[in-house]
C-alpha cells in the first residue's frame, strides 16, 4: 500500500513510445500494476554474472512522472 510501480525501459539504440508501451500496460495489467513513473534508458548496468543490477540501475536512472493515469 502505498508504493510506486516504477518501468525501467531499454530501448538500445532505437526510438521508444513511452506512450505506446504505457496504454499496452492499461490493456494488459490490472490498475494498480501500470507504471507510474517511467525510465528509458539505452544500456543495462554491468552484469558479473547476467543477472540484472537492480541497486546500480536505480541509482543510474531519472524517473519521470507518467501523464494521463487514470
Amino acid at each position: 500500500m502505498g508504493e510506486k510501480v516504477g518501468a525501467v525501459l531499454f530501448a538500445g539504440d532505437q526510438s521508444l513510445d513511452v506512450d505506446v508501451v504505457i496504454s499496452h500496460c492499461r490493456t494488459m495489467l490490472a490498475d494498480f500494476k501500470v507504471p507510474q513513473f517511467v525510465a528509458v534508458t539505452a544500456a543495462t548496468p554491468p552484469q558479473p554474472r547476467g543477472k540484472l543490477l537492480k541497486g546500480i540501475l536505480r541509482e543510474n536512472v531519472s524517473w519521470t512522472p507518467v501523464t494521463g493515469r487514470r
